[in-house]
């Protein structure tokens, strides 16, 4: 599925410029034309639908790989036995290998779904809490 909207997005890219160029003539010149409108229009429209679905399905893929309570643990080196756990929201932003917890705070999915419940003897960010719980 990525391969089709990437070849999608490359089209736009090469067509964007003249499907623009003829629409500022359209407009300088006053002589509308509904066909270009409608085409750009539903090629927007249907990659944009497109793009949206895939972000759903890398939504999904990323949430199945998370604990369900949204608890990480902080990434980076401290000099402590456990570091604090951090929680990274309902939709996980998600910069590389890492996680953004709400306050901030880079943290990694050390534990993956967590099944033996590791995460939970991290102590809790203060701010990630107080903004969970507002």
């Amino acid at each position: 599925m990525d391969h089709r909207l990437l070849e999608r997005l490359r089209d736009l890219h090469g067509s964007l410029g003249s499907d623009i160029t003829f629409v500022t003539r359209m407009v300088e010149e006053d002589t509308p034309r509904a066909d270009l409108l409608r085409d750009l229009g539903e090629r927007l429209t249907d990659l944009g639908a497109a793009l949206l679905r895939r972000s759903d399905d890398v939504d999904a893929d990323v949430l199945a790989k998370l604990p369900d309570d949204g608890w990480l643990p902080e990434a980076g080196v401290r000099h402590q036995a456990l570091v604090v756990a951090h929680n990274v929201g309902a939709r996980p932003l998600r910069c590389g290998r890492i996680y953004l917890g709400v306050c901030g705070a880079p943290c990694f999915p050390f534990y993956g779904r967590d099944p033996s419940d590791r995460t939970a003897r991290h102590e809790r960010c203060r701010t990630c809490q107080d903004r969970l719980f507002r």
